[in-house]
């Protein structure tokens, strides 16, 4: 497997995985592109822009990233193409959607990202394939997705479901929308212990052997979206995800979140 020597690249290129996996983020970009509902997808879009991310990890001693970054959104009817994430619509009927998808998780680290992990092997990134499922409602959208490791690098899977709603406000063509999302994710006991444990062959004094279990988190955001002309969008958003108790009792853990933020500019082709 493909390894990032290069800490600043690893870092850049980490926090671009972070933006472009966020699926609310795509479908924010198509509606604010052609003032849609989520569910009504284009025909075609392409978008792409640049903006700046500021991320914190839960890590020991890895500092704060600030990093100017690209992003970019493919759609079609049924193919979309953002970031490193794929998705194919498989069925749709009135509010219902199955997509299935592929993602890169750029979870881990490499020893030297901070003293406390010396002596550490790196934690890589994997490829994993799964599905979502949605529903949109008068009020809101609810969307349930699975994810699991096809590159047995961590061997396990995550879980998620989320609530999002878009507020609009009163013209047919919306200038602004505000939206808030909430979420639950479980993650397994694989997906855990590879990211957040210690071998016994890595354990100190300091660092004692730790194998994490299965957790649940809770994750939230803010997002704004405005409409500058029919080409150009603005983009702010904020999130956060709390972390579960076998995670957060990790001696390689420091922080109970994890937080970005991400503002950005977007022109439709």
């Amino acid at each position: 497997m493909i390894t990032l020597k290069n800490r600043q690249k690893f870092i850049t290129l980490q926090s671009i995985i972070l933006v472009m996996i966020l699926p609310w983020t795509a479908e924010a970009e198509s509606t604010a592109a052609d003032g849609q509902s989520d569910y009504a997808r284009p025909t075609s879009l392409f978008s792409a822009g640049a903006g700046a991310i500021v991320t914190k990890e839960p890590y020991r001693g890895m500092d704060t990233e600030s990093r100017g970054i690209p992003f970019f959104l493919y759609r079609t009817e049924r193919f979309s193409l953002y970031g490193p994430m794929m998705s194919y619509l498989l069925f749709a009927e009135k509010d219902w959607e199955i997509d299935a998808r592929t993602r890169v998780r750029f979870e881990g680290y490499e020893e030297d990202d901070s003293r406390f992990l010396r002596g550490m092997d790196d934690r890589k990134w994997t490829l994993e394939m799964g599905g979502s499922l949605s529903k949109n409602f008068l009020y809101g959208k609810i969307t349930a997705d699975l994810t699991a490791d096809i590159l047995n690098e961590h061997k396990g899977y995550e879980l998620g479901c989320y609530y999002s709603y878009d507020f609009r406000d009163s013209r047919k063509k919306p200038a602004l929308i505000l939206t808030p999302n909430i979420g639950l994710n479980y993650r397994s006991r694989r997906l855990n212990d590879y990211y957040y444990g210690v071998r016994a062959s890595e354990a100190t004094a300091s660092r004692p052997e730790y194998n994490a279990g299965d957790s649940t988190g809770l994750t939230a955001g803010f997002r704004i979206n405005y409409i500058y002309s029919e080409k150009v969008s603005l983009m702010a958003m904020v999130s956060f995800e709390w972390l579960g108790n076998e995670i957060k009792n990790s001696p390689i853990v420091d922080k109970d979140h994890i937080e970005s933020y991400l503002f950005g500019i977007m022109y439709k082709f």
